[in-house]
């Protein structure tokens, strides 16, 4: 069975950052409250990581340079985030 790291990483991406952004305004949808800013971008991270073990597994496809430029997305969630809290 060929494990395809790329397609994970971009899956678990998308869902992490809906997660981590469901919590703020417009979406604001107060499921799982201040912890789901913390669920979503632990499963964000995980998709991170599994992008840098397709980069590293030299996976064929476009797809795992896609899963590693959602990294610019992480550092704006962490600017939007201190700017909101302003204590980060």
């Amino acid at each position: 069975m060929e494990r395809n790291f790329s397609k994970y990483s971009i899956i678990l991406t998308v869902i992490g950052i809906f997660v981590a952004y469901m919590a703020f305004p417009p979406i604001s949808i107060d499921l799982l409250g201040w912890w789901g800013i913390f669920i979503g971008f632990g499963i964000y991270l995980t998709g991170i990581l599994l992008g840098i073990v397709a980069f590293f597994k030299k996976e064929k496809g476009f797809m795992k340079y896609v899963s590693l430029l959602s990294v610019s997305l992480g550092v704006l969630f962490i600017a939007f985030l201190s700017a909101i809290v302003g204590k980060i």
